[in-house]
């Protein structure tokens, strides 16, 4: 089958997860529809101003994360980076849960912008550190060096939300659950804040994919064979920072997304950043839309955090992952 062919299957995979979610939740979407040919106007609110965004929003949580995970697995030439492992989503947490501790109840509007800077922030920070670590010697900041201080910082914003969440008080409950990763309440401000974010970004991701597959043979390599490896590093950590901090702040703190979809996708399309890329997109709206539909309706009329079922899926996925690649 041709990659062509295999993304085509992966867009209907994501149709058809789009579907399942619609119809799935405390409340049957067929009873609704009637109600709504009926003039029943709560029906309609219910459809378009909550099912209909918190599925959109699914969808660019999950194109974000994965394609943030497959941008940062190129720069690092490492399959196990994703924004977690650098701090980015640590470092958007802890502008989200300062929102969370201020004592007016209407700030909680500024949750998704401060949220978003505050992850843009935490990877210039981290870039900086990287960059101060590495030798004068070369025009390209090596790709440990980007891994150590994005382990560190991650320490440190970690460390910092904790604290922040001991001294939270009657807050603790809406900051567990926002570190948990949900999109329940999540609307049309949310998607229509985020979407340009993350479209522009992907798309820009995609255009670069033949950058990215020189990039991820290695530093030494890539400069020779021409590329400008020192703009390209920052473009990258650009657009990743860029994608998780749009995630983050939209569905707060989800794991594994960034981590197991882009090796699936690398599993399914082999090399080539060209069908990367976009299998990974699909493949995380995709989980991320059946996570949230799945974690709205297991419990109904209460909701898991979608954060945790993604973790129970993507455990298991990537035990699997691991004990296959070390039979090969």
């Amino acid at each position: 089958m041709s990659k062509t062919s295999k993304l085509l299957l992966l867009f209907i995979f994501l149709i058809l997860s789009l579907t399942i979610s619609l119809f799935l939740g405390s409340i049957n979407t067929i009873s609704m529809i009637k109600s709504v040919f009926s003039g029943d106007a709560a029906a309609l609110s219910i459809i378009t101003d909550i099912r209909i965004p918190r599925i959109l929003n699914a969808v660019l949580v999950g194109s974000a994360l994965s394609c943030s995970g497959i941008i940062l697995q190129s720069l690092l030439k490492n399959n196990l980076a994703e924004p977690g492992l650098l701090g980015i989503s640590a470092g958007a947490g802890l502008g989200a849960i300062i929102i969370f501790l201020l004592p007016f109840q209407s700030t909680f509007a500024l949750l998704p912008p401060v949220s978003f800077i505050s992850g843009i922030l935490a990877t210039a920070l981290i870039f900086i550190t990287a960059k101060n670590l590495e030798s004068r010697h070369f025009n390209y900041i090596s790709s440990n060096k980007i891994i150590l201080a994005g382990i560190a910082l991650n320490a440190l914003f970690s460390s910092v939300n904790g604290l922040l969440l001991l001294l939270s008080g009657s807050n603790i409950t809406q900051i567990i659950y926002w570190l948990n990763g949900g999109l329940s309440g999540k609307g049309w401000n949310e998607f229509l804040f985020t979407f340009p974010i993350v479209f522009i970004a992907v798309i820009f991701s995609f255009l670069l994919s033949k950058d990215f597959d020189v990039m991820y043979l290695g530093e030494e390599l890539s400069v020779t064979l021409g590329l400008n490896l020192k703009r390209m590093q920052l473009i990258s950590v650009i657009l990743s920072s860029l994608l998780a901090a749009a995630a983050v702040s939209i569905a707060g703190i989800i794991s594994f997304v960034g981590l197991i979809i882009p090796n699936i996708s690398k599993l399914i399309f082999g090399s080539g950043h060209k069908y990367i890329i976009p299998g990974s997109v699909l493949l995380g709206s995709s989980l991320l839309v059946l996570s949230d539909a799945f974690a709205r309706s297991v419990i109904a009329p209460s909701e898991l955090p979608a954060g945790i079922v993604t973790s129970l899926i993507g455990a298991p996925i990537f035990i699997y992952l691991i004990v296959k690649k070390q039979n090969i």
